[in-house]
């Protein structure tokens, strides 16, 4: 379906070890990359994201076999490398590339990564770093045609560093939702220092390096723009202070493989839900293609959540967004030791941070529990029917 329903991209979060921390004042000691995409943007304008992008065939290119031949790695040791025992998402299955998707979306990733802002993850590299005059070059050759990725690392050497991304998660726009849809594959890499990077003044036009508590606090007064998936993504790292336990964590859930998230949406009286997988008013056949009508209730998004025990939604009220997790283990290792609250007075766990005051409302709430999501299919909540709908 890819391809005629959604186009498919590759999404790189870039965790960095913060310079210094006061050891008194105990806080995240690690901060993530973010971009900002032009007001012009065709997809999510003006938010801050991840570096990536849409996948390009050059991604998947034959011709990288001969580059990581030269650095010492065999096709097949790769595939050993990166290949996880875990059923493949769906944005790895169903390929006739040469290339096998744990290859090609990790060398999108990278691409987009240097295209966007510079950063250049690569192994057995000639140079220690290039002068920003080359980089600047080979960054704007880049971004003007991605077939010229593997001619750069032809003419320099070195391969891109695949071994350094962890698989993390994948997400599908909604239907009925944007007018352009993707299944993104996300990744997340680790280095000890996020080094200066350089916007490519096209796509991006800002960037940030913050720690995920000072991104959610940007977000929560307004200050920026997160798209959904970026705020349940940022929000995830909140339960982790440490730069080392957050690599430790990833390194062995990407072991694990991918999950796929497929939002599904409800349009409610007084705003939107978004529903994943777990919550009890998940359907169980989804409609991933949009043929079926944008399901709306006569119900407010309140009373949706009071017919639901299992929550793991995301509810939009105009402007605002929240975040409820609740009664849901998330398959595969996934963070689910998020804060039980988070709210203008109390505290994220292990984080003594109070929000400021004079930028209400905060309309973004946090909970879980581990119990987990067996309730079976016939129990379901079933009472959430379209406007106009026949009662029972």
């Amino acid at each position: 379906m890819a391809g005629r329903l959604w186009r498919e991209a590759a999404s790189l979060m870039v965790v960095g070890r913060a310079a210094s921390v006061n050891s008194k004042i105990p806080k995240q000691d690690y901060k993530v990359l973010f971009l900002k995409r032009n007001e012009r943007s065709s997809f999510m304008p003006n938010s801050y994201v991840f570096p990536g992008g849409v996948s390009e065939p050059a991604d998947f290119s034959e011709e990288w076999f001969d580059v990581f031949k030269k650095c010492g790695y065999e096709p097949f040791g790769l595939l050993k490398d990166l290949r996880t025992n875990a059923p493949s998402p769906m944005i790895f299955s169903n390929k006739t590339y040469s290339i096998t998707p744990e290859i090609g979306f990790r060398i999108g990733a990278i691409r987009e990564a240097f295209e966007e802002c510079g950063l250049l993850i690569a192994h057995h590299f000639p140079f220690k770093s290039l002068d920003k005059p080359e980089l600047t070059k080979w960054q704007q050759i880049v971004h003007q045609d991605a077939s010229q990725f593997v001619v750069m690392f032809q003419e320099l050497g070195g391969c891109p560093g695949l071994w350094d991304l962890h698989e993390w998660i994948s997400w599908l726009t909604p239907t009925h939702f944007a007018s352009r849809r993707f299944d993104t594959a996300f990744f997340i890499t680790f280095m000890e220092k996020i080094p200066q990077i350089f916007a490519d003044d096209k796509e991006v036009v800002d960037i940030k390096v913050v720690s995920p508590l000072e991104m959610v606090k940007q977000w929560r007064t307004g200050a920026v723009q997160l798209p959904p998936p970026q705020v349940y993504e940022v929000s995830r790292l909140l339960s982790i202070d440490s730069y080392e336990e957050l690599e430790e964590f990833a390194r062995e859930r990407g072991k694990n493989g991918m999950d796929h998230y497929f939002p599904v949406r409800i349009v409610a009286k007084n705003g939107t839900v978004l529903c994943l997988a777990g919550d009890d008013l998940y359907p169980e056949e989804p409609d991933y293609t949009g043929e079926q009508a944008q399901l709306v209730v006569q119900e407010t998004v309140e009373e949706l959540r009071g017919l639901a025990q299992n929550h793991h939604r995301m509810e939009l009220k105009k402007h605002n967004l929240k975040l409820l997790d609740h009664g849901v283990r998330l398959a595969r290792g996934s963070i689910t030791d998020l804060p039980e609250s988070l709210t203008p007075t109390s505290l994220p766990v292990r984080v003594p941070f109070i929000l400021p005051s004079a930028s209400p409302p905060y309309p973004w709430a946090l909970s879980t529990t581990t119990q987990h999501f067996q309730q079976p299919a016939a129990a379901r909540v079933s009472c959430v029917k379209p406007r106009g709908a026949p009662a029972a």
